[in-house]
């Protein structure tokens, strides 16, 4: 919640404040969009899962903005389409691909359809540096729920050792009546640990 409050507001107060409000309104749409694949899961898995489809976005809106402005209605429409295929295509990849393929197709039809504003370039980078915000403020604020210890890590320590306390304990139990449900334990923790460190799957 706080990291929903600090991201795209900010963004577009600042831009309007410098008399650049279509950049500002653009940073402020790419971390709105980040914010979208802001998932639950380490820290190092969210610079991918956001990053990645920002990078998509980023690259979208560069065509579809260069497109709107030097493309006549019939290539537009083309463009789109084989744009659109492309975007389905890499869809299939994957989770975090299937982000980068919505968003790229999605900026790409923001792009064409936004009135003369920015250059192509600079718009781009305008919604690549509010997805990189958002991303900062992922990677350096702490997750709710996670503020005992230490938040970097948003319980990955503890979901790791949980794993080696249930290896212990299923040798300890080994050769008795309790092994399978020491089987059942670990595989919970491994489990556990697995969306601990890599988001839910």
């Amino acid at each position: 919640m706080v990291r929903g409050a600090l991201a795209a507001g900010p963004l577009l107060v600042a831009g309007m404040l410098a008399g650049l409000t279509a950049e500002g309104v653009l940073a402020a749409t790419g971390a709105m969009l980040a914010g979208i694949n802001d998932r639950p899961g380490s820290r190092r898995a969210s610079v991918d899962r956001l990053g990645t489809p920002a990078l998509a976005g980023a690259l979208g809106l560069l065509a579809g903005t260069y497109g709107g402005q030097h493309l006549a209605a019939v290539p537009l429409t083309v463009a789109l389409t084989v744009l659109g295929l492309l975007a389905g295509s890499i869809s299939a990849v994957g989770p975090v691909a299937s982000a980068a393929g919505t968003q790229l197709l999605v900026t790409a039809a923001v792009g064409a359809g936004t009135p003369a504003g920015p250059p192509a370039w600079q718009g781009a980078l305008a919604f690549l540096a509010g997805a990189l915000w958002l991303l900062l403020l992922r990677l350096a604020l702490p997750t709710p729920g996670s503020l005992a210890g230490d938040f970097r890590f948003d319980g990955e320590r503890r979901a790791v050792a949980d794993v080696y306390d249930a290896v212990a304990a299923l040798l300890d139990a080994a050769g008795t009546g309790t092994a399978p449900a020491r089987r059942t334990a670990l595989t919970a923790a491994l489990d556990h640990a697995q969306d601990a460190l890599a988001g839910p799957r």
